[in-house]
């Protein structure tokens, strides 16, 4: 353990299963009690999850890169990372935000749910869910006007168990886009939107990453991701009422 009280580098050496049974358990018992480790492994986890569901091998130069920065990045803000990583407001953020930063080699589709990973983590760890914090939908939506370059349909799906909490804007891919926040119990649900070419309807394809369940889907001209750590089958219900059309 570190002279701070905490895991620190050691952190590495528990998750890569290099501990023998006796310091295995002392680690264990330590993440139990301990909010910043904990926040520290999730990271780690969250960004192995995210190299492994990649098809391009990540070269040794890129890791040691990575490391040296989350060690910066672990504890304190770093004085320059990128506009990403300084806007990041966690380690688990962050580190999301670097492997975009530093390896922008993945494909075009992965690069996407990777940033709405990011995005998603920014807003639950920075506190910052939403810009307008509303569930009236006569307020969210002209509150979007002016700020984005296209309009979308706002909602609130209160009565299905999705109450809107409001709206803020994001940055992925390269664009500003509307973040919709909705409420299922106690988890938050960021829905992402922006527009795209293809007038098609695709039907939703889900995927799992870090804990997260995501959906993404396009109709009507927009591109549609849904990102939570509520069941997968809570999220399918709200993309089936994002699908419906408009009354």
């Amino acid at each position: 353990m570190g002279t701070d009280g905490h895991l620190g580098e050691r952190l590495d050496a528990y998750l890569d299963n290099e501990f023998d049974v006796e310091g295995s358990l002392a680690a264990s018992t330590h993440l139990q009690a301990c909010p910043r480790c904990r926040a520290d492994a999730d990271a780690r986890l969250a960004l192995r999850a995210v190299l492994q569901r990649t098809r391009t091998e990540a070269s040794a130069d890129f890791l040691r890169r990575l490391t040296r920065a989350l060690r910066r990045a672990d504890g304190k803000r770093p004085r320059r990372l990128g506009l990403r990583l300084a806007w990041a407001g966690s380690t688990l953020a962050a580190a999301a935000a670097l492997l975009l930063a530093l390896w922008p080699g993945l494909p075009g589709q992965q690069r996407l749910r990777a940033e709405v990973v990011a995005a998603h983590l920014r807003s639950l760890q920075a506190q910052h869910l939403t810009d307008v914090a509303s569930a009236d939908t006569h307020t969210v939506k002209p509150w979007f006007a002016g700020k984005l370059p296209f309009s979308l349909p706002v909602r609130d799906f209160a009565a299905a168990g999705f109450p809107l909490q409001g709206g803020r804007l994001d940055y992925v891919g390269g664009r500003p886009v509307a973040a919709l926040v909705y409420r299922s119990r106690q988890h938050a649900i960021n829905v992402f939107a922006w527009p795209v070419e293809t007038s098609r309807c695709s039907p939703a394809t889900r995927e799992g990453q870090a804990g997260l369940n995501i959906l993404h889907w396009t109709c009507s001209g927009m591109a549609w991701w849904a990102v939570s750590d509520v069941n997968a089958a809570d999220l399918q219900a709200l993309a089936a009422h994002l699908q419906e059309p408009e009354p």
